[in-house]
């Protein structure tokens, strides 16, 4: 993180030398958005790996991996607690792109199917 985005005073207080009240809203807010297109560029790439995963699963029992979905939410909250980020915050948020990437998995999975009986079909 650079220090351009990093707040080492206490929530509520403005660092020694910065800017505060409004000026430092749109100064923090600018920041929010720059690592927004960072978050968004990474989420991309890893729905990107799961379409390409998706193409080797069979079932939707293999498309929901209820071990694998626990396996990923506790790495993200130990993730979390070790960035000094709220693990529920974390979790919570993975939860919500489990749950979509699982419909777009089921999706996927469920069109694969179709067109393959549609090919038999010829």
């Amino acid at each position: 993180m650079s220090d351009q985005h990093r707040i080492t005073a206490p929530a509520g207080s403005p660092p020694a030398g910065a800017t505060d009240g409004p000026a430092r809203i749109a100064e923090l807010r600018g920041a929010i958005d720059g690592l927004d297109q960072r978050i968004i560029a990474l989420l991309a790439e890893r729905t990107r790996v799961v379409q390409e995963l998706t193409a080797h699963k069979t079932d939707e029992a293999t498309v929901r991996s209820p071990d694998r979905v626990r396996q990923v939410l506790d790495r993200v909250h130990d993730l979390a607690s070790r960035h000094g980020m709220p693990p529920e915050v974390a979790v919570g948020t993975y939860r919500s792109l489990i749950d979509e990437l699982t419909r777009m998995q089921l999706d996927m999975l469920a069109a694969r199917r179709a067109a393959a009986s549609a090919g038999e079909e010829r």
